[in-house]
């Protein structure tokens, strides 16, 4: 089963983060036991081994690849999946042990001795023991460039435990064991290197035993048939990976040349610094890669778009955080005089790492959909612009036009990257706000002497305050989701739970409405035929086609007959209403199918939706039981006719709260989308029929599993949300457009109240239909809302509407609302 994300995500956090803490409480050490020099000579031999690490060609990136999407390929049907990954395991990880062990004697081997004999300026005695030491790095590196292989396979199958277990043992290895070395007087470079090796040495075997458990290793078997692909792909990745230490680490070698070394620390104190806020993009990054592979082009770039934004809307607080402090901390920490070179280099930077961070998903998005090509092609464009600019802004502007290159360098991936991944610009506006807010801090910290301190700090937390309302409003909907499973795993299971229950998977009804929806019907039915979840029974009702929709039906009933079901009766021209109803009857009387959901005629399914809702169904009716009615609805992707993302999140588009789901604020503004729901047996018996005066079915739904039962939501999109103009009701992006709109549609008080008698006599309906089932607290705010009119007195609607909740989403819906109860 697939791990969630989130979880995915922390588990490389914390394989990032925690031999980030070691370095810091080891180095100290260092510097005593064996001396400074030493140690200067023990980090370049380790950097050059890490850096000759390119010798696995791209392999262990290749290998994460293909694994990902091995579920999604056509394989040939004399091997198995389990087979397959076996091959392509081997293949690469023989390939890559053969390529190091040449590339270590043809190349390796003669560029250290250079670099040891005559361009480091290193003591004779320190030169000797680097001598020695490299025949001891040479033995290592084809193990070295064997774990890439090792890594890649983990990652491929997302097994984020194993990986940051087996990678930690390493580096704590490589930590401790020459540490202790050390301690035991043997201060010699080979003697501190073989240590070193060592400790990654057992890393390397828990990691190849942690392939094993995953693979269940077939016997070794090398195709070269497989070897060309993955070499194709590797050879971009070798490209960039040759290519990127070089966009990171020339800076400082061209300020060393230009202005000095004493420059070169001002730079690279505040650069390390900031390095450590990329850990948690990079982390996040690392465990979507494999989850993008393995998905379509259109569902991995839905997930792209909102990985973009949760980077955006986390990063944001802590980079305006880390602009304002940066020049006091550095003070504290180095000084005055290093602090005033160097703040505003820390600064700029960090304005950079809130760029490159968003970078972080669409560069794993185009790699992991095989476009490896395209981000080296990037990679070497940036080169050839990024060296002459820096040169020439050392000149101009000293280290501080350095960091303003950079930032720029960063910015125009992060451009062409957003180019390719996506032609529809839409999603990329809502990031606009949150680079406002970073600009506008960059601005008050590099003028602070000018803005005197309450000015500058009242500035400083309204634009703090702003930030939060982004991270919020992004993240809300994952933070509720996360807290209800927490609270979920500690209740009590329920008694009529059976554990044995949920080996045999449960058949699910789909119930799809269809009038005049010949231009998409096709697509639609076949991305609910090709769920990852195969129990699926659709029953389809035509209301009265008149553009082929039902000789398109007829075609896909003889292609599945056992999975689709045409009803076919006499009446016509029912509405969606009406039609939905007589497929919730045909559903009920059925009694076969455990679980029922709802689907549109004119958007697409990602692969996973049914297998993602059933799985929170079912954790939910773990602890409700099956006899309390549970509605479970998620996310959508907006999209144009063409199936472009016009915004990853219905709800983000029309600015929605999930969690908005009790009764009385459902009376008010719907929450549940029809097409996303999958609803229990007991709901669907709870809810039926659906009295006349409903506005629509979805909501009928939602307000009885609210009054009766539990609402569920899932913050992620499960299908494409198709926009093309003849939608029922669609989504209406909430913008100053659309608050104008809606102003001037209700511009007077006779429209304002003919729209919330609606609602109102909705709430009615459902008051009569169930009034001897609710509690009297629900039954008495229902009635207050209900009756309340233009002739109520002022103070009693307002109470009404925002003390009893009968309120809708977002403060500004509020404040319009607020304002004509006022007026009357």
């Amino acid at each position: 089963m697939k791990r969630h994300i989130a979880v995915s995500t922390l588990l490389n956090l914390s394989g990032r983060a925690l031999p980030a803490l070691l370095l810091l409480v080891t180095t100290p050490l260092y510097l005593h036991l064996i001396g400074v020099s030493r140690y200067g000579a023990m980090a370049i031999l380790w950097l050059a081994l890490g850096y000759f690490g390119v010798f696995d060609l791209g392999l262990g990136r290749a290998v994460a690849q293909r694994i990902a999407c091995l579920p999604r390929m056509a394989l040939d049907s004399s091997t198995t999946l389990k087979q397959h990954r076996g091959n392509i395991f081997w293949t690469a990880l023989i390939a890559s042990l053969v390529a190091a062990s040449v590339a270590s004697l043809a190349l390796f081997w003669p560029l250290m001795e250079v670099m040891i004999h005559q361009v480091l300026h290193i003591s004779p005695e320190l030169r000797t023991e680097a001598g020695h030491s490299v025949w001891v790095l040479l033995t290592f590196l084809p193990i070295a460039t064997m774990l890439s292989v090792l890594m890649g396979t983990l990652e491929g199958t997302e097994r984020f435990d194993f990986l940051n277990v087996g990678q930690l043992t390493g580096l704590v290895g490589y930590q401790i064991l020459p540490l202790s070395v050390a301690v035991l007087g043997h201060v010699t470079l080979p003697w501190l290197m073989s240590a070193a090796i060592i400790g990654r040495l057992f890393g390397a075997g828990l990691l190849f035993w942690f392939c094993e458990k995953v693979l269940d290793f077939p016997r070794p078997h090398f195709q070269w048939r497989l070897l060309k692909p993955l070499l194709r792909y590797g050879g971009w990745i070798t490209v960039s990976a040759i290519v990127s230490p070089i966009l990171n680490i020339t800076d400082r070698f061209f300020i060393g040349a230009r202005l000095g070394m004493t420059h070169v620390a001002h730079y690279v104190v505040p650069f390390n610094m900031v390095m450590y806020v990329g850990i948690l993009p990079q982390s996040l990054a690392t465990a979507l890669f494999p989850r993008y592979a393995m998905l379509e082009e259109g569902e991995a770039k839905a997930m792209m778009w909102s990985a973009l934004r949760i980077i955006a809307a986390v990063m944001t607080p802590l980079v305006l955080i880390g602009i304002w402090l940066m020049r006091g901390f550095l003070t504290w920490w180095l000084g005055a005089t290093f602090a005033a070179q160097s703040a505003l280099v820390g600064e700029l930077l960090l304005v950079g790492i809130w760029i490159n961070a968003l970078a972080h998903a669409p560069y794993g998005f185009l790699q992991a959909q095989g476009r490896a090509d395209l981000t080296a092609k990037f990679h070497l464009l940036e080169l050839v612009i990024y060296l002459p600019l820096l040169w020439w802004s050392i000149a101009k502007w000293g280290i501080a036009g350095v960091a303003v290159v950079w930032d720029g360098r960063v910015l125009l991936d992060l451009g062409l990257l957003l180019l390719v991944s996506q032609r529809v610009w839409t999603p990329v506006f809502s990031l606009a706000p949150m680079l406002l807010l970073i600009v506008l801090a960059f601005v008050m910290s590099w003028q602070h002497t000018g803005i005197p301190m309450p000015w500058f700090i009242a500035v400083a937390a309204i634009l703090w305050l702003l930030a939060l309302m982004h991270t919020r409003r992004f993240t809300t909907g994952w933070m509720t989701y996360f807290r209800n499973r927490l609270q979920d795993r500690r209740r009590a299971v329920h008694p009529g739970h059976s554990k044995t229950e949920l080996v045999s998977p449960p058949m699910v009804a789909v119930l799809m409405a269809v009038y005049n929806g010949a231009r998409f019907l096709e697509s639609q039915v076949a991305s609910i035929l090709a769920q990852s979840y195969s129990q699926i029974r659709l029953y389809v009702r035509d209301d009265g086609s008149t553009d082929g929709s039902v000789d398109i039906l007829r075609a896909m009933v003889e292609q599945s007959p056992e999975r689709i079901i045409l009803l076919q009766d006499e009446e016509k021209h029912m509405g969606v209403i009406g039609n939905f109803h007589r497929l919730l009857h045909t559903a009920n009387k059925s009694g076969s199918e455990s679980y029922i959901m709802l689907a549109d005629q004119d958007d697409v399914w990602f692969a996973d939706k049914v297998e993602v809702t059933l799985k929170e169904m079912r954790q939910t009716e773990r602890w409700t039981g099956k006899e309390t009615p549970v509605l479970v609805h998620t996310d959508l992707c907006v999209t144009n006719t063409s199936l472009q993302i016009v915004d990853p999140s219905f709800w983000h588009y029309q600015h929605l709260d999930p969690s908005h789901n009790d009764l009385r604020q459902l009376c008010m503004q719907n929450m549940v989308t029809g097409c996303t729901v999958m609803m229990n047996r007991a709901l669907l018996q709870k809810a039926l029929p659906i009295s006349e005066g409903v506005l629509m079915h979805d909501w009928w739904l939602g307000l009885v599993a609210s009054a009766f039962g539990v609402i569920r939501f899932i913050p992620q999109a499960t299908m494409f949300y198709r926009q093309h103009g003849n939608n029922d009701t669609g989504a209406k992006k909430f913008d100053l457009i659309y608050v104008l709109q809606a102003f001037l549609r209700i511009k007077s008080n006779t429209e304002f109240w003919r729209l919330l008698q609606r609602n109102q006599r909705q709430a009615d309906v459902f008051l009569t239909s169930f009034h001897g089932d609710l509690s009297s607290d629900k039954a008495k705010d229902l009635q207050q809302f209900a009756t309340m009119s233009v002739h109520t007195r002022v103070m009693e609607r307002l109470q009404t509407v925002f003390i009893r909740r009968f309120c809708r989403h977002g403060w500004i819906r509020n404040l319009g609302l607020a304002l004509r109860l006022s007026i009357g």
